[in-house]
């Protein structure tokens, strides 16, 4: 009797044995896709402010052991509530902080469909984008989600995407570049000049400028500082290995610069100094903070690497 019942239990784990072995296998070979991206589901297109306009990519994968027999067409469309999701999830209800939809103006998706064609596992989806006149101070986002297909099946977890926008010129990133500085400051109340070494961030700002804080004034990322006390440097637009640059400010900054100091002569240049090759700006300005009025030299210097010059 007891050897019956041994019998028929080893005959049900057998059984469920062979179910999952059979589940397990049919899950390994199913065709499934999604976006590509990381996990937070973004992807980011850093793009080169010296093109008018550049192509982006969104791109849909299709997993499984075995390829896909026939075309798979995908559908997708912009939903700006997965923006909404995404700052609450981030950024609680610190506002400055807030991602926004990429301005219309600035991109193109060239098709809302992707076709994953038999035998393949990737589709892609061309964005045009046009990069100048956006802000360093944003983080941009083109927000799209899986809307209907045909075939196969989606992955939930990959069925929506925020293409995060960047962009850079060949002297800084949008994010923000650091810069060796090396500075001397007087307040023209004094004759004493007063060295100033430290590290300045440059962020970029056109195809020809970028932005900076004056002095060793800190940076800060919201709107009513960088009013206030920004400044631009946009370089002159020429083949010149010298280029001159003119000092700006972003808005309400009293910055003037100062002409004609062979040492700080308010260039830009590649400079080679026997060890090492640097993207070099030399400046001399008057700026004035609150009743203080500074005369400012300082040399900016960065390490030139050929290969990211020449990936603009």
């Amino acid at each position: 009797m007891k050897l019956r019942y041994i019998i028929t239990a080893a005959a049900l784990v057998s059984l469920v044995a062979c179910n999952d072995d059979e589940v397990f296998e049919k899950e390994q070979y199913k065709n499934v896709f999604g976006f590509v991206s990381e996990s937070d589901n973004t992807n980011t297109k850093v793009v080169s402010l010296h093109k008018e306009e550049s192509v982006g990519y969104m791109s849909l994968s299709m997993g499984g052991s075995n390829p896909i027999k026939r075309d798979v067409t995908v559908n997708i469309v912009e939903d700006e509530s997965l923006i909404d999701a995404y700052n609450s999830a981030n950024f609680d209800t610190d506002v400055s902080k807030y991602a926004i939809h990429m301005p219309k103006s600035k991109y193109d998706i060239v098709s809302y469909k992707c076709v994953i064609k038999a035998g393949e596992a990737l589709g892609t989806i061309p964005v045009n984008i046009r990069p100048e006149g956006l802000s360093p101070d944003s983080t941009y986002f083109i927000p799209v989600r899986i809307d209907n297909y045909d075939g196969c099946e989606m992955n939930p977890d990959k069925g929506t995407l925020l293409l995060k926008v960047a962009f850079k010129n060949r002297w800084a990133a949008s994010t923000g570049t650091g810069y060796s500085m090396l500075g001397k400051r007087r307040n023209v109340t004094s004759t004493t000049e007063i060295s100033m070494p430290g590290t300045k961030t440059v962020h970029a700002y056109g195809h020809n400028s970028v932005r900076v804080m004056p002095g060793n004034e800190t940076f800060k990322a919201d709107k009513h500082t960088l009013e206030a006390k920004a400044m631009i440097l946009e370089i002159e637009d020429t083949p010149d290995e010298v280029k001159k640059v003119t000092i700006k400010p972003v808005r309400d900054l009293k910055v003037t610069q100062i002409d004609g100091d062979k040492f700080y002569p308010n260039t830009y240049a590649i400079v080679d100094d026997g060890f090492n090759v640097y993207k070099m700006f030399l400046l001399h300005y008057y700026y004035t903070i609150g009743n203080n009025t500074y005369e400012m030299k300082e040399e900016l210097r960065i390490k030139y690497i050929e290969s990211e010059e020449n990936e603009e």
